[in-house]
């Protein structure tokens, strides 16, 4: 429970973007830990996405139940967020304040720029699992690439692509 503890308390204080952004820290300390494998996380990912709620809270909170039951994932979830919430509440009136600040808007360029580095390297890790893993599976990279064609051309709601890509793989797999 202390591992859990101060690993996703670590997560939750240094990670800044949301959710997605948090994908290549948890993977890193679940791989690390061994609670885990590159598979597993991959497959956490996908159902994390497809569950209600903010993917991070529900990667923390499979995480968190998988290693110490209910309390773990109350653990896990409640140190990934509290951080944040601390934060945001002791920040929020002098952002308010000072968001036209040049110092305030230099930071957030650079903020945004780890943020997709972060998100980046978060694609390039389940690419590697789920579609390079062995030596490259074509059907799963064919699957990406026709997936990415129809949410750039149609623009629905993501539980729309969740389920059909789902149903459509059960068929192809």
């Amino acid at each position: 429970m202390i591992e859990l503890l101060f690993e996703f308390l670590k997560i939750g204080s240094f990670t800044y973007g949301g959710g997605l952004a948090m994908i290549p820290l948890l993977r890193e300390i679940s791989v690390r830990n061994a609670w885990l494998s590159d598979g597993q996380f991959a497959d956490l990912i996908a159902i994390s996405q497809s569950t209600p709620g903010p993917l991070a809270i529900n990667m923390a909170t499979y995480i968190g139940y998988k290693e110490a039951g209910i309390a773990g994932a109350l653990l896990a979830s409640v140190v990934l967020i509290l951080p944040a919430f601390i934060m945001a509440l002791a920040f929020s009136k002098v952002l308010a304040k000072h968001r036209k600040h040049p110092y305030v808007l230099a930071a957030f360029v650079g903020l945004k720029a780890a943020v997709i580095g972060l998100l980046a390297t978060s694609i390039v890790q389940v690419a590697k699992v789920s579609i390079f893993n062995t030596l490259i599976d074509l059907k799963a990279l064919l699957f990406l690439m026709i997936a990415y064609v129809v949410i750039q051309k149609t623009q629905k709601h993501p539980l729309y692509y969740i389920l059909g890509f789902g149903i459509v793989s059960i068929f192809v797999w």
